[in-house]
C-alpha cells in the first residue's frame, strides 16, 4: 500500500492529507458513500488533478482509514466502522 502522504507528494498537488481525511469524514457524516463521490471534492481543492490522480489519492486515504478501523469498504461503497 502506498501511503497517502507519498501519493500526494508524488503528484505535487496542493491537497493535504488532513484535507482528504476531512473530506472522508464529512462524507461519512452523511452516511455511506461511493468512493467516486470523493473525486470532484478532491479535484476542487487542486484543479490540476485529473480524475486518475484524484482516484489514487482517494484510494490511498480509504485504505489507510480502513486499516486504522475508521471505516469499512464493501465493493465501491464506504461505511463508518462505528
Amino acid at each position: 500500500m502506498t501511503s497517502l502522504q507519498y501519493t500526494i507528494d508524488s503528484l505535487c498537488a496542493s491537497v493535504t492529507v488532513d484535507c482528504v481525511y476531512k473530506i472522508v469524514e464529512a462524507l461519512l457524516g452523511q452516511g455511506s458513500f461511493s468512493w467516486v463521490e470523493m473525486l470532484p471534492l478532491i479535484q476542487s481543492k487542486d484543479r490540476s488533478l485529473d480524475p486518475g490522480n484524484a482516484a489514487m489519492i482517494a484510494r490511498a486515504a480509504l485504505e489507510d482509514m480502513a486499516q486504522r478501523g475508521i471505516l469499512r469498504i464493501q465493493g465501491d461503497h464506504i461505511y463508518s466502522a462505528k
